[in-house]
Formats: C-alpha cells, structure tokens, sequence
C-alpha cells in the first residue's frame, strides 16, 4: 500500500526530530493519533527483553514507567512472540499475531498492567537499524479496538521512513559521541562508550593504550585481568546497563582496579549516557571512564589546602587516601594512629562534601591535581 499524502507530511517530521530530539514526543503523538491509537514508543530487542527508548507519545508515560518499574518489560508477551517473527521477515504485527483471546483473559501480563491501563490492542512495525531490531509499537484502548489487517498494511508503508530517521538519529549521535570521547582525550581521560548488549562500540586513545594492562577486550566487552577486579567491573556495567531505562542517573561508586601503590591501579566509574550523548535509541548506554592511580597522580598537598581549606595533617592524609591506600597503610606513611587518620577522614569528609574513601578518590582525580 502506498502513503497517502497525509500520512508522508506526518513521517517526513521524523526526520526533524532525528535533529533535534525535543521534537520527538510530540511528533510520535501526532503519529499515533492518525491511527486513532492512544499514542506510540519505539521498542528495541534486547535479546533477553524488551527496552523501551525514550522518544515515547505523552499519553504513554505513565504505562510505560510501569511497564519498566513494575518489572513487566520481564513478562512481555508480546515482545518474547513478536520479536521472533519479526526477524522471520514480518514487517508488521498485530495482536491477534501473538495472543490468544484465552490468553488474553486469563495471562497476568493483561490482566495485571495492560487491563488496568486500557491498552489492550497493540501493533508493531517492525525494521532493522544496524545490528538493532526495532519496532515502533502503537497502542490502543477497548473503546478503539484491534488493529486490522487493512490497518497494518497501511502501517507497512511507514517502515521506509522510520528506518531512515531513526539511522539519522543514531548517525548523529555517534558524532556527538566522537566528540565527548576528543574531549575526554584532550583531558587525557580514557573513556569507553558501552552499547545496550555491554559491549564497547567506541573508545579513545586513551582508552586503547589501557587495553594489555589492567583491562582488556574480550568479544567486544572490558574485562579487568584479575579475576576479583573483573568481578567488580562486571557489577559496575550490569548496574548501569540494568532497566530501568531511561534512568538518568547512576547510584554505583567508582570501582578501583589493581594497585595504585604498584603505579597500574585505574579508578573507574560509569556514567549514563541519557542526556548527556542524547542517544535516544540507546546504541550507547554508558560512558566508562578510567583514570590512573599511580603514584605520579598523587595531588599535591599545598594544592589540596588551598582548595579546600585543610589543615596540613588533614592535606597528608587526603593525598594518600585519594591514590587508594587504606587507613592502615595511611598510618603508617605517616607514623600516625589509625584511630587519628580516621578522625582526620571526618574533617577531610566534611570539608569536601564527600562521605566514603571512593568519593574522595573521584573528587581528586576529576579535578586532576597535580
């Protein structure tokens, strides 16, 4: 089926929207409307689930929150029946695709999140970006109805242009990302871009020149070569790969890997990429950067004074703690109790706005005393 007129000026708008991502709900509404579907989201196969990107219709919000929150992104009937036969070639789905009218009575996945939204009706158009299957999926309320086979060869003759606005979208965002990794390399910062899957699609120099020594690639994912140390990094990545999406934040700490005092130990922390590379169909989803510990790190103490106001006890003990050394080896550096380097600790903590050792370490390290 060809577009109609109407239907080609409503697509064409995807295409400002992959320039300027504030456009996107707006647009996806407007979409969804010409359907008469309560609104639409684009949804991407995970391999183990379905996420949910941020571009969304505003009457979605809420449903999809939960959809997320609740845990039911974990249950998805739709997406564990649908997906598969979108990569048997179907371009587009209904619900009479991947549901039964018995299943649709008795499963708690419609039952318990989609009955109690109204959304009981849903397509999905399927295409391919990449190495990424998505859909963009629609949803309708009971009083709208099903999606007919009519309708989802009208929806067919979208796929052309979502799949081009949307390998715009992602083209511009992996610029915007090549620039955040410059940055972070003029700041001699060594920085990993990680993918939905946990694998990295793009480091920088910085980042290559780590690669033989504490950390390594391995089929696409940064590894730590010690085994505890891997086993430290691995959480770090899974808590920020976990749904749900789009979090916007990262409550994990900092991670230390190997041994500042041997010169290799790396501080690494992981930053969401949510706003910051505006990656809206998370190709990225998080930004690792590391920074060397080594004793050539060390800040100088006079600097550290002066900046937050430390007495000259307080300055020695916060420029071992911030190359990773412990209270104990602390203590004996400088031929102190343990029992005072904790107490100093407090002020050092309250001076700098900072509550454990980790925070210290990557306070220091991001403002790159010297």
């Amino acid at each position: 089926m060809s577009l109609s007129q109407a239907d080609e000026r409503r697509l064409l708008r995807l295409y400002d929207a992959a320039v300027a991502p504030q456009l996107w709900p707006d647009i996806l509404q407007d979409l969804a409307r010409s359907v008469d579907a309560v609104g639409c989201c684009f949804a991407i196969d995970n391999v183990k689930e379905t996420l949910i990107a941020p571009p969304m219709s505003p009457e979605l919000r809420d449903p999809l929150t939960d959809f997320v929150e609740g845990g039911w992104y974990a249950h998805d009937l739709r997406g564990r029946r649908g997906w598969p036969l979108l990569k048997t070639g179907r371009c587009v789905l209904i619900e009479h695709d991947v549901s039964t009218e018995e299943e649709r009575q008795k499963e708690s996945y419609y039952n318990e999140w989609l009955r109690p939204w109204d959304l009981p009706w849903w397509s999905a158009v399927g295409f391919a970006c990449g190495e990424s299957l998505l859909a963009l999926a629609l949803l309708r309320n009971a009083r709208q109805g099903a999606f007919t086979r009519t309708e989802a060869a009208r929806l067919s003759a979208w796929r052309p242009h979502l799949k081009r606005a949307v390998s715009l979208a992602q083209l511009l965002s992996q610029r915007q990302a090549d620039s955040v990794l410059a940055t972070l390399q003029h700041l001699e910062r060594a920085a990993f871009i990680v993918d939905m899957r946990g694998r990295v699609s793009q480091l920088n120099d910085a980042a290559e020149a780590l690669l033989g020594g504490e950390l390594e690639l391995h089929c696409g994912r940064l590894r730590a070569v010690r085994r505890n140390d891997d086993l430290r990094l691995q959480g770090l990545v899974a808590a920020v790969l976990a749904p749900p999406f789009p979090s916007g934040t990262v409550t994990e700490e900092p991670i230390l890997i190997g041994s500042a005092e041997a010169g290799g130990g790396l501080l690494v922390e992981a930053l969401p990429t949510s706003g910051l590379l505006q990656d809206v169909f998370v190709g990225t989803r998080a930004l690792l950067v590391a920074t060397g510990l080594g004793p050539r790190k060390a800040p100088p103490e006079e600097r550290l004074r002066r900046l937050f106001k430390l007495t000259a006890s307080e300055a020695a003990v916060a420029t071992r703690m911030a190359v990773g050394r412990n209270v104990q080896e602390t203590a004996e550096s400088l031929s102190i109790a343990t029992g005072t380097v904790r107490n100093h600790l407090k002020a050092i903590f309250a001076k700098t706005g900072t509550h454990r050792q980790s925070e210290l370490v990557a306070l220091v390290q991001r403002i790159r005393l010297r």
